[in-house]
């Protein structure tokens, strides 16, 4: 069974982003952590469902090459985001959404 885009529209509300809350909260505060960069790099991907690549997340990032490396190695370890073919993405859709709705408010 796949689940569309739409089935997931479907079953989204205040209500589950009100329980998944802690969830996204932890990556989040987890992101705050070493390497620094984390956090820009999850609120640049946020606004991107096809995501970005690596010259993309420099401009808009304030990170060096190596910080932004680094950050990106550590999302990666924590299944927070994946790369295909050279682009990076969050790997769960609902984090992202979660991050654009908390970064609106």
């Amino acid at each position: 069974m796949t689940i569309t885009l739409e089935d997931l529209e479907a079953v989204i509300d205040d209500e589950f982003f009100q329980l998944g809350r802690y969830y996204f909260e932890g990556i989040w505060k987890q992101a705050a952590e070493n390497p620094p960069g984390q956090q820009e790099i999850l609120k640049a991907f946020a606004f991107s469902q096809d995501g970005l690549i690596e010259a993309q997340l420099l401009q808009i990032t304030s990170l060096s090459l190596q910080q932004l490396r680094e950050a990106i190695e550590t999302l990666k370890r924590h299944d927070v985001i994946q790369e295909t073919e050279g682009r990076f993405k969050i790997v769960v859709e609902l984090l992202r959404r979660w991050l654009i709705a908390s970064l609106r408010t």
